[in-house]
């Protein structure tokens, strides 16, 4: 072809390669959104697509980034502990989707309630892949654990003797973990931190507590003792409440062991690893955890004379930063004071802000210019209903979609139908695809459960 020809050729190709250069996979449009190019237009078409198709509020999450966060936690801990076992906290996203990829990714699975362990089971996990976490479990959520063999974690000696009773009515063998209470201030939400000495979690090690409980759970013939459980809190930024935590449940290893004579099959350290909210921040990544943690465990080891698995159970690192939550803007309006972009979720559809003050990003889809210090206020009728305060943003206009970051741990899975508003929708995106993984609620859905309505009149 001759030069001048190809040269037209290639004048006339290049806006659609431009095009198609601009029109980012939905994968690529969540990624751009975090990276805070969520104004180019590219990236405003992808949510805008998903938008049109879907409605609003809707909580989108990014199937790559669940898989990369496994496969980072993975890497990091393997090399260094070889009987390593990793679960999934279920009740930072109860998504059976969501569980479902997590699953398959080889990950175990804790659960809080008896609707975590069906859901679980749901998703085609069995009762010994399960660990049961509670500090107030039910006699059903007892019997239902003993009945499928799952890893019941007891929070106290009351608990132990409800669980023993149960074993002996079922004639099975009930097999126990206890949580232990470390004493140990991780440095988090006060609302989320576990581990420290007043809060409702676990047998204290303070005393001697935790200890006695061992002992009296080995003179049961109707329960195995097979572990040890902590967790100091969610969202740690920083090792050094998992080192001192690490240290004081090795002693604990060790005194069973040369005490009572009980090997445990394995040490639970929790989950709790935190995940950046804010542009710029840093945090603590598993390489750092596990570099940090590698010498403390291999002297705890050493001192006890054998090596129990090591099991983490992580939820929000997976999922946190894997959602997107996109709402519509409904009006702007300015006061003396502040002005208020008013949007179309609230905090029944994520209560983080509301409940803990917590910080998530927001972006502006499609807009750049004109930057203005905004409160993101949400529908509910509630003076504390604000997603985000005195953010400088570009100018949004009704009609607008907003995409608030890192919603996809403990967002939908603490959503509401307060004020009679219907549950969001939840989609999972592959690539450029995107599957409904829960249909919006509807109007008749906030009646589901209801009786039938009075006669009119009276």
């Amino acid at each position: 072809m001759p030069i001048r020809r190809l040269s037209f050729a290639l004048l006339l190709l290049a806006p659609i390669l431009q095009a198609q250069a601009a029109k980012p996979t939905l994968h690529e449009a969540l990624m751009a959104a975090r990276a805070d190019r969520a104004g180019e237009p590219g990236v405003a078409a992808a949510f805008q697509r998903l938008a049109d198709a879907h409605g609003t509020p809707l909580y989108v999450y990014d199937q790559a980034h669940i898989r990369g966060q496994v496969a980072a936690l993975r890497s990091a801990f393997a090399p260094r502990f070889p009987k390593l076992r990793i679960l999934y906290a279920l009740k930072a996203n109860t998504n059976p989707a969501v569980i479902g990829l997590l699953k398959a990714e080889g990950l175990g699975a804790e659960v809080v309630s008896r609707g975590e362990i069906e859901t679980a089971l749901r998703v085609g996990y069995t009762g010994p892949e399960i660990m049961f976490t509670s500090s107030s479990k039910g006699p059903e959520e007892i019997r239902r654990s003993i009945e499928l063999g799952t890893m019941l974690n007891v929070d106290s000696l009351d608990e132990l003797d409800q669980i023993q009773a149960e074993a002996r009515r079922q004639k099975k063998l009930a097999h126990i973990s206890f949580r232990i209470n470390p004493g140990v201030d991780p440095h988090t939400i006060h609302q989320i931190n576990t581990g420290i000495a007043e809060s409702k979690f676990g047998l204290h090690l303070q005393g001697g507590i935790a200890f006695r409980a061992y002992e009296r759970a080995l003179a049961m013939p109707e329960v195995r003792v097979e572990g040890a459980h902590c967790h100091i809190g969610s969202q740690i930024t920083e090792t050094e409440g998992y080192l001192l935590t690490a240290r004081k449940m090795m002693g604990l290893v060790k005194d069973l062991k040369e005490k009572l004579g009980l090997r445990l099959d394995f040490l639970d350290l929790g989950g709790g690893l935190g995940i950046p909210y804010q542009d710029g921040q840093i945090v603590m990544s598993p390489e750092d955890l596990a570099r940090a943690l590698e010498p403390v465990w291999k002297e705890g080891v050493a001192a006890a004379g054998y090596e129990p698995a090591l099991w983490l159970e992580p939820g929000r690192f997976f999922v946190g930063g894997a959602g997107f939550l996109v709402v519509r803007v409904n009006t702007v309006k300015e006061t003396p004071l502040k002005t208020f972009v008013n949007v179309d979720a609230g905090f029944n559809t994520l209560m983080r802000p509301a409940m803990y003050q917590a910080y998530h990003r927001v972006r502006v889809l499609g807009r750049t210019k004109d930057p203005l210090k905004v409160d993101i206020a949400g529908d509910v009728c509630e003076t504390g209903d604000i997603l985000a305060e005195g953010r400088l943003l570009p100018r949004a206009q009704a009609g607008d979609l907003l995409v608030i970051l890192d919603a996809g741990a403990y967002g939908f899975s603490m959503s509401s139908e307060y004020n009679a508003r219907p549950l969001p929708a939840e989609l999972m995106v592959d690539g450029d695809a995107a599957r409904v993984i829960r249909r919006r609620g509807s109007l008749p859905d906030l009646f589901r459960s209801a009786g039938p309505a009075p006669a009119p009149g009276r």
